[in-house]
């Protein structure tokens, strides 16, 4: 991938904005010390929630033994503590810190775990629990830590002496008073969200008064309104997110109904509302759809999300505020990206990918984009935003959205499509939609506009992607634009170029696909981000041409019937 991210100046009153949050938020957290969040310590937890995500009892073993496998690296710690060692401020560092992994140590020989569990909760508060500094003690990690403490409470307390128990339990109270005290005006909302997820779930396993449980309540409510689409989508545009959000909020909504105490009002629609989103983001094969920093999702993870769906809501064509369009026919199943870009701090990990598309067939992804990498984002994260990194059309390798050149502000998004237009093709041969979009038109002067049909009966999906004028005219130059039509293929489908110039996939299972375009496309190589074990070589099919010459590219992917 040759292209790079343009990076732009952003307007000035953006940095107005991020000044006027850095200066409030410094003002409402003050002086940070364990001293300002000190106070009394509860005596006990009263209930410990589910944790949905799946646990491996080898990863037990593998802990116990002193190996940490977390975020695609094993770190071997000879029997000394992980947290006494120097780490770099990795994903490895978050996932460490972040606790998540206690739900392995359910999972393997009781004895062992509960020892290990409670050693290692201890090294941890020795350590970091005496003051609050540092990159452990960043919103997401520490809202992440308290959750899984309040989850696995059972493995390490299990025979716990009386002093680690109120030693335990007053860090949970600081936990649960910094977290209520940092949220509000902290700048990434997901993190928000997270915070006010983790306070809520605290506030029903310790004794609290009403007056915590309403408050805590009442700002679950306040963050879910603001970031959870009317269609179930979050803000981000990111499919993950919203899995991520459910794992969390399906064990709070059981512990309240457990204790039979009062709903937050909003948490039961959303919930409700963020199934039907999720089932939208689901492909025939099980998983999720890459959009907007989602990367791989076990098929089997997603599915014990969706067991808890009592919905009945039929999936939607379309979700109209998040910004996506779903056709389905016969096995074959369609994911568009028709929808703005992210403003703001949200979107320091949102994707330039307006117009692009997944497809996939069956049990076969075939059509995807490139993904987020699992790990490693330092590396590939901003390779991975480019809109040349999406199944859809790139001018002249930039892309359609354009990334700050400001270290203050950090890789936000601050230029990107104004007007998107959409329309339905559906008729009673094939599903349909149009969409178009301007984020080339103050770079370029053209519009991308696209059209996609998929047969009723899912074996052909045909497209068309146009450069015009807003007139709706062809922009007559000397030279020309270079523009690339760009289909990524998932590594498990295989590509042959045939002698009169179409191409072949061949899929795993030996279904096999024919593309042609009107410009012969080429067999170009690739990297697929979201892959289980990371990045991974693919290949991608590659539609070039130049403005001058064209500007209407006609293209069709047709299911190859058995013999």
């Amino acid at each position: 991938m040759v292209a790079s991210t343009p990076k732009v100046r952003a307007p000035f009153k953006l940095y107005l904005t991020e000044t006027w949050k850095r200066l409030h938020r410094r003002m409402m957290l003050g002086w940070m010390s364990p001293l300002r969040f000190s106070g009394a310590s509860p005596d006990r937890l009263m209930l410990a929630p589910v944790d949905l995500r799946t646990s491996d009892a080898f990863i037990a073993k593998e802990m116990a033994s002193g190996r940490f496998p977390l975020a695609d690296k094993v770190l071997e710690t000879e029997g000394a503590s992980p947290f006494e060692m120097a780490l770099p401020q990795d994903e490895f560092f978050g996932e460490l810190h972040g606790f998540r992994w206690l739900r392995h140590l359910r999972a393997g020989d009781e004895d062992e775990t509960r020892y290990l569990a409670q050693n290692l909760v201890a090294s941890w508060m020795t350590r970091h629990a005496k003051r609050i500094k540092g990159p452990v003690w960043e919103l997401d990690i520490a809202s992440k830590r308290l959750i899984s403490w309040l989850s696995h409470s059972p493995v390490i307390l299990a025979d716990a002496d009386h002093d680690f128990y109120k030693r335990f339990m007053g860090n949970i109270a600081l936990h649960v008073r910094y977290l209520r005290r940092s949220a509000p005006s902290h700048r990434n909302p997901t993190w928000r969200l997270q915070a006010r997820i983790a306070v809520a779930m605290a506030s029903l396993c310790l004794p609290s008064s009403n007056a915590a449980l309403k408050s805590a309540s009442n700002a679950l409510d306040e963050e879910l309104e603001k970031q959870i689409f009317a269609d179930g989508g979050h803000i981000s545009r990111n499919p993950q997110t919203v899995l991520n959000i459910l794992a969390d909020l399906l064990p709070l909504r059981q512990t309240y109904i457990n204790l039979g105490s009062a709903l937050p009002l909003s948490l039961l629609p959303t919930i409700d509302r963020m199934f039907v989103a999720l089932r939208f983001f689901r492909h025939s094969s099980g998983e999720i759809g890459l959009f907007n920093g989602a990367t791989h999702a076990s098929a089997n993870f997603l599915m014990q999300i969706l067991q808890n769906d009592e919905t009945g809501v039929q999936t939607p064509v379309n979700l109209p505020q998040s910004g996506f369009s779903r056709l389905e026919a016969g096995k074959s199943i369609v994911l568009m990206d028709n929808g703005y870009s992210p403003r703001g701090t949200v979107s320091r990990k949102a994707h330039a990918g307006c117009l692009s598309f997944e497809f996939s067939n069956g049990a076969n992804r075939l059509i995807v984009n490139s993904g987020s990498p699992r790990f490693q984002i330092s590396r590939f994260g901003e390779f991975a935003r480019l809109t040349a990194a999406h199944s859809t059309l790139v001018i002249e390798n930039t892309s359609s959205s354009r990334v700050s050149e400001s270290d203050f502000l950090g890789s936000i998004f601050v230029h990107g499509p104004q007007e998107i237009l959409l329309e339905d093709l559906s008729s009673e041969e094939h599903m349909g939609i149009r969409a178009a979009h301007d984020g080339y038109l103050k770079t370029y002067g053209l519009i991308h506009q696209r059209q996609i049909r998929l047969d009723r009966d899912g074996k052909s999906l045909s497209g068309l992607d146009i450069l015009e004028t807003p007139a709706g005219t062809v922009k007559k130059s000397s030279n020309g634009l270079d523009a690339d039509i760009r289909f990524h293929i998932h590594p498990s489908v295989q590509l042959e170029q045939l002698s009169d110039g179409s191409i072949l996939l061949n899929s795993h299972d030996g279904d096999r696909w024919i593309f042609n375009a009107t410009v012969k496309p080429k067999i170009e190589q690739d990297i697929f981000f979201a892959d289980v074990l990371g990045t991974r070589r693919s290949e991608q099919i590659c539609v070039s041409f130049n403005s001058s010459e064209h500007h209407r590219i006609a293209w069709i992917l047709k299911a190859v019937e058995a013999t």
